[in-house]
């Protein structure tokens, strides 16, 4: 882990919860995995816009490429970079899944159960921030590969071990969301969902 000064926000998210912090341009941003084997749902929204957001789409549009990897960028819907990959311990993410929510647990014979996107609009009220869309997330420490040519992909544990991080760098000031994913239904978080650390560093 990189040397840091402590830190200027800390947000503990706990199991099947959202969590948010206000990250200025040049700070960092870490997301700790603290159990481990937990996903953990990104999504930062531009301060006085309604529709610029982190977009998993448009980052691998930009990258050219299926994963994120430390040294570039994650962008927003109007295309610009917002933030830095700068450390990753895990370097399994994933940015082809949208976020759970209460249609897929109708799904799966689960009703009223805690979704990452219920989470992620209560944290924008306690915010007070309104958004234009349906943003998705960038799925921290989640191993869900494309694993056939035909385009065929799997749902696997996470691969995060406890204490494994991701620090990025703010490129413009942000609002930080981060959801613990409440899917216990799968392997996806090792099968029981636990808590994550949302940071903020000079």
């Amino acid at each position: 882990m990189s040397n840091q000064s402590a830190a200027l926000s800390q947000v503990h998210i706990m199991p099947q919860t959202g969590g948010g912090v206000r990250a200025l341009r040049a700070q960092r941003v870490r997301v700790t995995c603290l159990q481990g084997k937990q996903v953990g749902d990104l999504f930062a929204f531009v301060p006085g816009s309604r529709d610029e957001y982190l977009s998993p789409g448009y980052t691998l549009r930009s990258l050219g490429r299926l994963y994120p990897e430390v040294g570039k960028p994650l962008y927003s819907a109007h295309r610009r970079p917002l933030l830095m990959i700068e450390e990753d311990t895990v370097g399994v993410h994933d940015l082809l899944m949208p976020a759970c929510d209460n249609n897929l647990y109708e799904q799966m014979g689960a009703k009223n159960h805690p979704s990452c996107r219920d989470n992620l609009n209560a944290t924008l009220q306690d915010f007070e921030v309104d958004i234009e869309g349906n943003p998705d997330p960038v799925n921290l420490f989640q191993n869900t590969p494309v694993v056939n040519l035909d385009g065929r992909w799997e749902i696997r544990e996470s691969v995060a071990k406890p204490g494994d991080y991701i620090q990025f760098k703010a490129l413009e000031d942000l609002l930080v969301i981060v959801a613990a994913c409440s899917m216990d239904l799968s392997d996806l978080n090792g099968g029981a969902c636990t808590d994550l650390m949302l940071e903020v560093f000079e």
